[in-house]
């Protein structure tokens, strides 16, 4: 077939611009051995040259029409281009005439369209023209008429004739870069066989399109070495947040420049230093191009939106003018009404929010966070008085479900503009769900700052974490000193509240009789004041020091008394906790199956409701009883469980999670980890427990002398620390 269509070229291009009879052309092509209807068959080759020339037909046969030379103003390629596999799939996959590549500003879109563009060349014989409109520039945009005089010259035509006329019975590429939707219609080709691609900063909805994002780490990475930078560029890639335009800047910023001094400059002034000198290249040019475009509202929006601190931004809180943002590629849908900026276009962003707006952001999430608490209906006292025009939520769910959204954003917020009010508002959240150092990092911040109540308030958060951290005599500090401020202003609610956490810190210690004294304090605040929400926490917390105590039917009296409470006034969280608290009580006192039934009833409860710290407490703690009652299988899973869940979160529970596998492993230098981790954070009771354990497990392997001088010390030191109980399970071991 292909010496056929090779001889019917040769047949036409013999006689150029004159028509070849039908029979003639049949003659040359078959040389004597016609088809059985050659008309039809000579119709058919006809149809497949046409695929590369231009063959006209006429009423006696077909003409050959000399093609002139084929246009290309395509831009060079670039040598060091790198990646966009998934995106040329994806242009390949679109098979439509008209293509759009969309994007923010900087991130390759003429780089990818025109390497897209140079691969299709052989499909477009007849051409390939390219026009930069400048729909995103300081200069005026090209108008549709300067770009439509270009290319009719460039085809071959003059000032009289028509552009698509030109284009009849051709095949040519249009490439329309940095386009803008309202001129380009009259610059695309409706020729069959004729195709557009189209760069655009804005959405193109009309076309399929493919948005092109910024590159992958590997991308960047090999981008930054064609460009000959060497050494470590993971900061740099991370600085220049992988946009390509700022990875090519930097590139060349580095031409004999020390990369460690550039990246220095880079984390004081990012926007600043990803400039050309004596070049107008520059990161903030590309962003400022796209600005200059939007409408003024949009431009007041953008601005706004730089005053938002954390990683996404709700449509609630900007707008339905957020969509012309999207359009233009300056702000990317997340979905569920929720939109992020790219890292630079944040930072620009950034510079240009006002003082103003960065205050209406931080009424808008106080108001609203204030409400969520007061929803939340966890137990928690609340340390400042309420904020006016506190926007109210339905129910707990609604509170809870906006807490999740907005987390994030509301822990940047409060890093960037810190205030006692902002914090005590996400203190039940945070304390419930369970993001301890982001609740530690945001009180320190407003402690700073505040005097008086407002920082009595933050000294109680803070003495409530340090002592779950480990900080015992820090978390003591703290508590006494927000006590003596809520006492002089006659504050005995917060007081009590700080008073409760005095005692949690002196219990975790070991000194169980301060614990009793100010948990006791705490109680008849309570009951004074009629706070059950915060009686029933505080019978739970003397439930669990009556056991240490050695009063084994005073703390499950004690518990079920605080469950009943929680159960009465429907607080889930308290419920979930005490539930777990009595079943601790009921392991010890040996009623392993209603234990095993409030520890699941508590786990169901936390899990459920996003109760992080308290499902790791149940987790660990039904891991004890599981190994107490030979199920090692479930009391590993519970306890790796808990483990993973703590992380660097929860030093309390990871020790504790430690102490019961070093039992399931049976292993001495799990146990003495163990021991040093709990006397390193004065964990007193999980200091005794370790050693105990360790000292069971040297009576079982002979070295009975060895365990017995462990356990003498392990009653020393539950003995110091007023743990009878423990005491008592250790002494046993000498028996």
């Amino acid at each position: 077939m292909a010496d056929r269509l090779q001889a019917l070229r040769d047949a036409l291009a013999a006689h150029p611009g004159e028509p070849v009879s039908f029979d003639q052309l049949v003659a040359e092509v078959w040389q004597g051995d016609p088809p059985k209807h050659p008309r039809a068959a000579l119709r058919t080759l006809v149809q497949r040259l046409r695929a590369t020339e231009r063959v006209i037909t006429e009423p006696s046969g077909y003409r050959l029409v000399a093609r002139p030379p084929a246009p290309c103003q395509l831009p060079a390629d670039l040598p060091d281009f790198v990646g966009r596999k998934e995106e040329f799939a994806k242009l390949r996959e679109l098979d439509a005439p008209v293509r759009v590549i969309t994007g923010l500003p900087g991130v390759g879109k003429t780089a990818l369209a025109v390497r897209e563009a140079y691969r299709l060349r052989e499909q477009f014989p007849d051409g390939q023209l390219y026009v930069n409109l400048r729909g995103y520039s300081t200069g005026p945009s090209m108008t549709v008429e300067q770009a439509l005089a270009r290319f009719v010259k460039v085809l071959g035509g003059g000032p009289e004739d028509d552009y698509r006329a030109l284009l009849r019975n051709r095949r040519v590429l249009v490439v329309l870069d940095n386009a803008t939707e309202d001129v380009i219609a009259p610059l695309l080709p409706e020729e069959p066989g004729c195709a557009a691609l189209i760069t655009s900063r804005a959405e193109m909805p009309k076309f399929p399109q493919v948005n092109l994002g910024v590159l992958a780490d590997l991308e960047a990475r090999e981008l930054l070495e064609r460009m000959r930078v060497d050494g470590d560029t993971n900061e740099l890639i991370e600085l220049c947040a992988r946009l390509p335009l700022a990875l090519r800047i930097a590139g060349a910023n580095l031409a004999g420049r020390h990369l460690p001094d550039y990246v220095a400059e880079l984390r004081e002034h990012r926007l600043e230093a990803l400039e050309i000198e004596e070049d107008d290249t520059a990161v903030r040019a590309a962003f400022d191009l796209s600005y200059r475009k939007l409408s003024e509202r949009a431009r007041r929006t953008f601005d706004f939106l730089g005053a938002v601190p954390g990683p996404d931004i709700p449509r609630t809180l900007v707008g339905d003018t957020i969509d012309e943002l999207v359009v233009a590629n300056l702000v990317q849908s997340n979905g569920n009404d929720r939109y992020q900026l790219h890292d630079l276009l944040r930072l620009y962003a950034h510079s240009r929010a006002t003082p103003q707006d960065r205050r209406t952001v931080f009424d808008w999430y106080l108001a609203r966070a204030d409400g969520a608490d007061a929803a939340l209906n966890a137990g928690f006292t609340r340390l400042l008085p309420p904020v006016p025009e506190a926007v109210p939520f339905a129910d707990e769910h609604e509170a809870q479900a906006w807490f999740e959204a907005e987390r994030l954003n509301l822990v940047a917020l409060a890093e960037d503009q810190p205030d006692a009010a902002l914090v005590a508002a996400l203190r039940a959240h945070l304390s419930l769900t369970g993001p301890f150092a982001d609740l530690r990092s945001i009180a320190r911040a407003a402690l700073a700052r505040e005097t008086g109540q407002r920082a009595a308030a933050m000294r109680v958060c803070l003495g409530y974490l340090d002592y779950r951290f480990g900080d015992h005599r820090s978390a003591i500090e703290h508590c006494e000193r927000a006590i003596a401020e809520f006492r002089a202003a006659g504050r005995q609610a917060e007081e009590s509240v700080a008073l409760n956490m005095l005692a949690g810190a002196y219990h975790s210690l070991g000194e169980l009789d301060l614990a009793r004294r100010h948990l006791g304090a705490a109680i008849e605040l309570y009951l004074a004041n009629d706070l059950k929400p915060n009686l029933i926490g505080g019978l739970g917390n003397l439930g669990l020091l009556e056991l240490e105590l050695g009063n084994l039917d005073a703390a499950e009296k004690t518990q079920r008394r605080s469950i009943g409470l929680a159960r009465e006034m429907d607080y889930v969280s308290q419920l979930a906790n005490q539930l777990g608290n009595l079943a601790t009580v009921l392991t010890a006192r040996k009623k392993f199956a209603e234990a095993e039934e409030a520890f699941r009833e508590a786990l169901e409860l936390a899990g459920r409701h996003g109760l992080r710290p308290i499902e790791m407490f149940v987790l660990v703690e039904f891991a004890e009883l599981f190994a107490t009652t030979g199920r090692r299988d479930e009391a590993r899973d519970h306890a790796l469980r808990a483990l993973e869940m703590a992380g660097q979160d929860n030093p309390f529970i990871e020790v504790n999670a430690r102490l019961v596998l070093a039992g399931l492993h049976r292993s001495i230098a799990e146990y003495d980890d163990v021991h040093r981790r709990a006397a390193d954070a004065e964990f007193r009771l999980l200091e005794v427990l370790a050693l105990a354990g360790k000292a069971a497990l040297l009576r079982e392997n002979g070295d009975v002398e060895a365990a017995n001088t462990l356990c003498h010390k392990a009653i020393e030191r539950a003995e110091a620390a007023g743990f009878r109980y423990r005491a008592d399970l250790v002494r046993a071991q000498l028996k």
